[in-house]
């Protein structure tokens, strides 16, 4: 090859190395669908409109295009205790495998009188510093028989340790986004179609990200 030739190829590789990275990198993100299931197992996506009633819980649907944990902590909004006595949940989300939470046997039931709320989404690096010390304080909060002020204070210490990550910078949103295949309409949950209705949570290059869903403002 002709130093020319040689020159020019570099240059196009150059170009070609700086349009092609970014774009790879654009590829990590999760997808979460917040949705109330009724007590005859109709599920709807959560919405402005939505209002808790006897038999009604709260599921989200979480995926990702690459291998995070997701942890959704539940609080009264703009506020450090939990919404209506749901307790966090955390899962492991391997590439592309839909995970639903709360997992059983824990429920989020949203009866009538329940908390507005703010569901805090948050995704992390399977090996992210601190992690596994958030893991082990959000397993001590699944107890039932938890003292009401033990689980305050765990609340608290977990809104420390995610304190940075919680700047009011995160995408707010108040329900599901429009979807074509549902509108005015319910499904069975085994069949509901939630990546229609799912929000788009990028991920930076440590696969962190994070959502808040507000209900009852």
């Amino acid at each position: 090859m002709q130093p020319r030739g040689i020159i020019f190829f570099l240059a196009s590789l150059s170009i070609f190395v700086v349009w092609f990275t970014p774009s790879v990198r654009a590829e990590s993100y999760a997808r979460v669908c917040a949705t109330t299931v009724d007590s005859q197992s109709n599920e709807v996506p959560l919405a402005e409109t939505s209002v808790p009633g006897v038999g009604e819980k709260l599921v989200a649907h979480l995926d990702a295009s690459t291998e995070c944990v997701a942890l959704i902590l539940p609080l009264v909004e703009k506020g450090s205790r939990l919404a209506n006595g749901w307790r966090p949940q955390m899962v492991a989300l391997p590439e592309w495998d839909e995970r639903k939470l709360p997992a059983p046997p824990a429920v989020w039931n949203w009866n009538k009188g329940a908390d507005p709320f703010e569901l805090w989404i948050f995704f992390f690096k399977r090996d992210a510093v601190g992690l596994d010390e958030i893991q082990k304080l959000v397993a001590a909060m699944q107890s039932q028989t938890l003292d009401e002020k033990v689980l305050a204070q765990q609340t608290r210490k977990l809104c420390e340790k995610l304190n940075p990550r919680m700047t009011g910078k995160q995408p707010i949103i108040q329900g599901a986004k429009a979807g074509t295949a549902l509108v005015g309409g319910t499904v069975r949950s085994t069949e509901f179609p939630w990546r229609d209705y799912a929000q788009k949570v990028e991920l930076n290059d440590a696969f962190e990200g994070a959502l808040v869903v507000r209900h009852g403002r």
